[in-house]
């Protein structure tokens, strides 16, 4: 008998289960039994956990479980139970920017995020068969790309002693999805166990003296890929019977979610940006930054060494006129949105309140025209400037921080002193070009 992170514990009596939450080893039968004081005369009832520290968050109750990444973006998590299978234990995995890594995850940090674990009881079991046991529907409040589902200590084993009790080998199925039906794909770990596009199932089951990852319970981290508003996935378990069986058959199913990031790469004085990338992008194509970290803060990446692609071509001119300064940007835009954009004029190394220009872009647009109103002259030289698709206009307002959707690009520009041609509109007008390196 094994807690769900696959830690041998003594005897497979469910009254001694721990996990390990944060790093603390928790006794869930303790747990409940001092929930019950307070719940006497309320059947069925479990209350919702809080996690409201750290950098992501959930809450937790029996039909319900609500989510928060630190981009902004929302996950609703509706359980419906098969059967009569109900839920005995809704618990919260707290936010652990000290979390351990962890050998079937990916990135390996995937526990520093917050989740949830729920404790499944009382579905049909069917000694050398399978039970349905729960459907989990993920909505989340706005489109996302390639969201990573890390399942871990998923899977159960219930008995009075070694010689007399039941384990149930867990799948998960692929069961629908919105705009479309997404996959699996496997990114790490689920030793034991075979992932296909639409389910996560053991390679085989049989007798076990304990259990770990890989051995009744498993263990890793799957890409939903493609971009989804919404996933449903269905628990399964197999039970292989010992002796007389277990009492009551239990099953524990625990997640964490990450999203993929663009993140800025300007130099440091100019402040971290950081997206969630969904449905809607900056130029042709938005790629993921920090696949080997999940994010607990907004980070950066190096100057200069993103490949972005909404300003293009040597030199890529901003055209001006007097002192308005305008620039076509290329855009996906899949639903609302607006561009922002900031260009150090001063070159003081801060984008700065009034060197920012906002302009909406319509649901299907395919370009943005920004444009830059400044009161004198700029001077010659390098300059900074980001651009920032964001999904609402209060995102507009800073050029760092965390959005819940779009893209962040900065690229670096050479002021000069413009001349009479096509991209300039007069004589003695300013122009941005690309900055050779």
């Amino acid at each position: 008998m094994t807690t769900p992170r696959g830690r041998p514990v003594r005897g497979p009596r469910s009254d001694r289960t721990t996990i390990d939450i944060g790093g603390s080893k928790v006794a869930i039968r303790g747990l409940l039994a001092g929930l019950a004081v307070v719940l006497v005369g309320v059947p069925g009832l479990v209350p919702a956990a809080y996690a409201d520290v750290g950098p992501s968050s959930f809450t937790n109750a029996a039909a319900t479980a609500v989510g928060r990444t630190p981009s902004g973006v929302t996950v609703t998590v509706r359980k419906k139970m098969i059967g009569k299978t109900r839920v005995a234990s809704a618990e919260v995995l707290p936010a652990n920017p000290a979390a351990d890594d962890d050998e079937y995850l990916a990135p390996a940090n995937a526990k520093t995020a917050a989740g949830f674990i729920d404790l499944y009881e009382d579905f049909a079991a069917r000694p050398g068969g399978w039970s349905d046991v729960a459907t989990l529907t993920f909505t989340f409040s706005r489109p996302v790309r390639d969201p990573s589902l890390h399942v871990f200590g998923t899977g159960g084993s219930s008995g009075a002693s070694t010689a007399n009790r039941d384990d149930f080998w867990p799948a998960i199925d692929m069961v629908s999805g919105l705009p479309v039906k997404p996959a699996f794909a496997k990114t790490a770990g689920f030793p034991g166990y075979r992932v296909s596009a639409g389910t996560i199932e053991p390679e085989r089951v049989y007798s076990v003296r304990s259990t770990t990852c890989g051995v009744v319970y498993t263990c890793g981290t799957v890409k939903v890929a493609g971009t989804v508003t919404e996933f449903t996935i269905k628990l399964r378990a197999r039970d292989v019977r010992y002796g007389a069986g277990g009492t009551n058959p239990q099953v524990w199913g625990s997640f964490k979610l990450s999203l993929t990031e663009d993140v800025s790469d300007a130099p440091v004085s100019y402040g971290a940006a950081a997206h969630a990338i969904g449905d809607s992008f900056l130029g042709r194509s938005v790629s993921a930054d920090h696949g080997a970290a999940v994010g607990t803060r907004v980070r950066g990446l190096p100057a200069g060494t993103d490949d972005d692609d909404a300003v293009t071509g040597s030199p890529a001119r901003v055209a001006s006129c007097d002192l308005t300064y305008s620039l076509v940007v290329p855009v996906r835009s899949q639903s609302p949105a607006y561009v922002a954009g900031w260009i150090d004029f001063n070159h003081n190394g801060r984008f700065d309140a009034d060197e920012r220009a906002v302009t909406r872009v319509a649901d299907g647009a395919l370009a943005a025209t920004l444009k830059w109103t400044v009161t004198q002259t700029p001077r010659t030289g390098p300059a900074w400037m980001r651009l920032r698709l964001v999904t609402s206009a209060g995102a507009t307002a800073s050029p760092t921080g965390w959005a819940d959707g779009g893209e962040v690009e900065d690229h670096q520009i050479e002021l000069v002193e413009g001349t009479v041609g096509a991209d300039t509109a007069e004589s003695g007008a300013w122009r941005a070009e690309a900055a050779t390196n």
